[in-house]
């Protein structure tokens, strides 16, 4: 992003004021320059600041989102406890009526039993033949008792039967209702533990979610305040240019002939500083959660960590230092025009002055094995994929 290496930037501006000191350039683009740099600073604090609003506005409406998945979680829950006690309550009551079922199945079939030994006594009486002359004159008599008996018996046992049916039936009908009663509640506490399961996974996702917001939001804050520094900085060195320009313009008026830089000739030949596969474009993006629009400078290459750094081109380290979110850093001057930025290192093994040739080793990736690879021109930024060759990646 344009922000991220600013102070890379005010590095770069104060070699170039430097360079222009020792050519003897006394005009005034080199201010000019620096006005511009310090309006862009400016105005990605101004972006900076509604980026943090929107992501203080995303963090409030996420945790309102955690919230209310959290309450409605506990609610189901609570729901899913009431209904297991309800589970478990028509279960004993089902056992209950299952037992009693059995117990009336059983009463039925003896009743059954009865009323059908009733009716075959009945009927083996009413068919025994009666004499017409009798030794005992009272065994008609007693015949004609004996079937009123079986058949007031058998009467008797179908009213049993009818009323054990009744029962039977009942019952069974209650069992019935209890089965439905119990597939319903587990139907129900089946759906509740699908939703529970379902905003646990949401509720989940949201919080990773707010951690991701809280740590952009918290990179964002001190990308403010660096950006802010930065502005302050560069305000000064403006001033200081003026103060010195003015100087150079009592002392020597008029500037040497440059010479043109050779540096030109190299582009799309030079080498990779490190073989690697390219993870964050030059140019344009817009961030995925934010959707807001960023810039980045140059690009960063995923590698191995401990990977060798080197330069592409040769010239003099014009600054080694250490910047936040950059780690280790090389800034290389290449005919006091172009600069190349090698940010993202581990160990470092050159100097600031020190002169290099294309190849060298100025370090090994740091441990996260991200290296951030510029170019510019002045303050102007270059797109490094057009510079280095096609097969050097």
């Amino acid at each position: 992003m344009i922000s991220r290496p600013l102070k890379i930037l005010i590095a770069l501006a104060l070699l170039a004021g430097a360079a222009g000191l020792v050519r003897g350039q006394q005009n005034k683009s080199g201010i000019l320059d620096q006005k511009k740099e310090l309006e862009e600073i400016q105005g990605e604090v101004k972006r900076g600041k509604l980026l943090l609003d929107s992501l203080k506005n995303e963090e409030l409406s996420v945790q309102k989102q955690v919230s209310d998945l959290d309450q409605r979680i506990t609610s189901n829950r609570k729901l899913i406890q009431r209904l297991n006690s309800e589970l478990k309550q028509v279960r004993r009551d089902i056992t209950e009526a299952e037992n009693k079922l059995e117990t009336r199945e059983e009463t039925h079939e003896r009743t059954r039993r009865r009323y059908l030994g009733s009716l075959r006594h009945f009927y083996l009486a009413s068919r025994q033949p009666v004499a017409f002359v009798s030794d005992r004159p009272n065994s008609e008599l007693e015949s004609m008792r004996q079937v009123i008996y079986l058949s007031a018996l058998a009467d008797y046992e179908s009213g049993n039967v009818v009323e054990a049916a009744d029962y039977l039936s009942a019952s069974i009908d209650e069992r019935d209702r209890l089965s439905g009663e119990k597939k319903k509640v587990t139907s129900l506490k089946k759906k509740k533990e699908t939703a529970t399961s379902l905003d646990a996974s949401r509720k989940e996702r949201q919080q990773q979610q707010l951690e991701t917001l809280r740590r952009k939001k918290t990179m964002e804050a001190d990308r403010i305040i660096m950006l802010e520094q930065a502005a302050r900085d560069m305000g000064n060195i403006i001033t200081r240019l003026e103060e010195e320009r003015r100087e150079r313009q009592a002392t020597a008026p008029q500037a040497p002939v440059l010479e043109p830089s050779v540096f030109i000739t190299l582009k799309g030949q030079l080498p990779s500083p490190c073989r690697g596969e390219i993870v964050v474009p030059y140019g344009a993006s817009i961030d995925p959660v934010t959707r807001l629009r960023s810039f980045s400078p140059g690009i960063t290459l995923q590698v191995k960590s401990g990977r060798p750094v080197s330069a592409v081109a040769s010239g003099s380290v014009a600054y080694r230092g250490e910047l936040r979110g950059y780690g280790n850093f090389v800034i290389i001057n290449h005919d006091n025009e172009y600069y190349s930025t090698y940010a993202g290192l581990g160990e470092t093994y050159v100097k600031t002055g020190q002169l290099v040739q294309t190849g060298t080793r100025l370090a090994l990736a740091g441990g996260e094995g991200q290296v951030k690879f510029e170019l510019r021109k002045g303050r102007e930024t270059l797109d490094p994929v057009k510079w280095i060759r096609i097969d050097a990646f």
